[in-house]
């Protein structure tokens, strides 16, 4: 695992033709010597503008990973053949404050495209979907990203994800079903941060050493800068979260950076995929159904059409006093379901129940007004089971909620 270090990083900047720190002897004796030297070197500070932003664009190196996949994708690009960069995560690789042509996405996508490709053979796709963490990703990760046969995936949901278990599962199943594809899909992984300083890149760079795979950190970097002086997040951002055209294009230098010094790293053998999890790979393999490819059984008064971004495929209640159920059959082992949510309005409140071999199950209710929504797609886990079974599942309004409104926008369920 090739991970930067920053006091390398000065001492290459500040020290000229010094040797890297750690760097060892053949013997004992010189080993002991090289240790002493480098625990006596003062770690010089840059000193210019030039040199504290160049030790900032370091500092976002993290890790290389294992660069066989990249160096793959980079060859391909090359010799002229189509290569696709795809990008998944939240607001922020979806573009928001600065456009889709601005955001470090599009932008880092051009930057690879003009050094690597040979005209029109690199293609660019951004799965980015505003107020979604991993939890959502994993299960709109091969509609989105996998139907386009993707060569690099960049995976940006460090401000959209907790660090409860729930999102490391989903995390690390989206990593471990990018790395299983017969493409071999070479994956950069990006970590963010927002003004308060909350970021899900401590279990995020876990995932990534487990699997050796490259992160840039631009949550490090700022911090790096901030805890200097040398930058205060409204350079950064004109909100809590967003980069703005100017931190657009300061993470697409970062990325920047990586695509010009990755050729230089040495590359090893491809590690074998670790057979068990790192922390859960329970969504792995999932899939995703939406009114295209699931129909009901009966419609009842869900006969609308939903109108939330990236689903626009799904079963709206429409209110004609009836309030007539739904019914749907799923086989699965875990099912979802993913819906319009919002902090106020009128949606109401939907009452699921869930049958297998005709007994009920389960029973629960999806509120569609949650304090923190945005008007974004939520998502709700209905049941959970050791195994694979076929379930109907009813859904008809709440007592209370039948004038209300109401999307279900798709359901997902895991196949293993």
């Amino acid at each position: 695992m090739k991970i930067k270090k920053i006091l390398c990083v000065m001492c290459a900047l500040c020290l000229g033709a010094m040797s890297f720190c750690g760097c060892g002897k053949e013997n004992g004796d010189k080993n002991e010597e090289a240790t002493t030297t480098t625990t006596a070197e003062v770690e010089k500070i840059p000193e210019t503008d030039e040199e504290w932003h160049d030790a900032m664009i370091e500092k976002s190196l993290w890790s290389y990973g294992n660069t066989t996949r990249m160096m793959n994708k980079i060859n391909k690009a090359k010799n002229g053949e189509e290569t696709t960069v795809a990008y998944i995560g939240g607001s922020i690789t979806e573009g928001m404050t600065a456009g889709p042509n601005d955001c470090y996405a599009k932008l880092s996508y051009n930057y690879f495209a003009d050094k690597f490709g040979t005209g029109d053979n690199v293609k660019f796709v951004n799965a980015g979907l505003s107020g979604t963490p991993s939890k959502l990703g994993v299960l709109r990760l091969e509609r989105d990203v996998l139907s386009h046969n993707p060569d690099i995936v960049f995976i940006e949901f460090a401000v959209n994800d907790g660090n409860e278990g729930s999102f490391q599962g989903a995390y690390e199943s989206m990593v471990r079903r990018l790395l299983q594809e017969d493409n071999d899909i070479a994956i950069v992984l990006l970590m963010s941060i927002t003004e308060n300083g909350h970021t899900a890149q401590e279990y995020m760079k876990n995932i990534a050493e487990y699997y050796q795979l490259p992160v840039i950190s631009y949550a490090d970097a700022l911090t790096y800068m901030f805890e200097n002086g040398k930058m205060t997040w409204k350079d950064f951002s004109d909100d809590q979260s967003h980069p703005n055209k100017g931190g657009h294009k300061l993470v697409c230098e970062m990325i920047a950076h990586y695509y010009d010094t990755v050729e230089a790293q040495p590359q090893e053998e491809e590690p074998a995929m670790p057979v068990a999890p790192f922390y859960s790979s329970r969504q792995e393999y999932v899939t995703m159904y939406e009114a295209t490819d699931l129909f009901p059984s009966e419609y009842g008064s869900f006969n609308g059409q939903t109108s939330t971004a990236g689903f626009k495929n799904g079963w709206k209640y429409m209110p004609d006093g009836k309030n007539e159920p739904a019914v749907f059959e799923i086989t699965g082992k875990f099912i979802y379901m993913i819906f319009r949510e919002q902090s106020s309005g009128d949606l109401g409140v939907l009452d699921v129940t869930i049958r297998c071999d005709g007994e009920i199950v389960a029973e629960t209710q999806v509120n569609g007004i949650q304090p923190s929504a945005w008007g974004d797609p939520g998502i709700q886990t209905l049941h959970m089971d050791t195994s694979v079974k076929t379930y109907t599942i009813e859904v008809k309004m709440a007592e209370g909620s039948e004038d209300k409104n109401f999307q279900i926008l798709a359901f997902a369920a895991t196949d293993k």
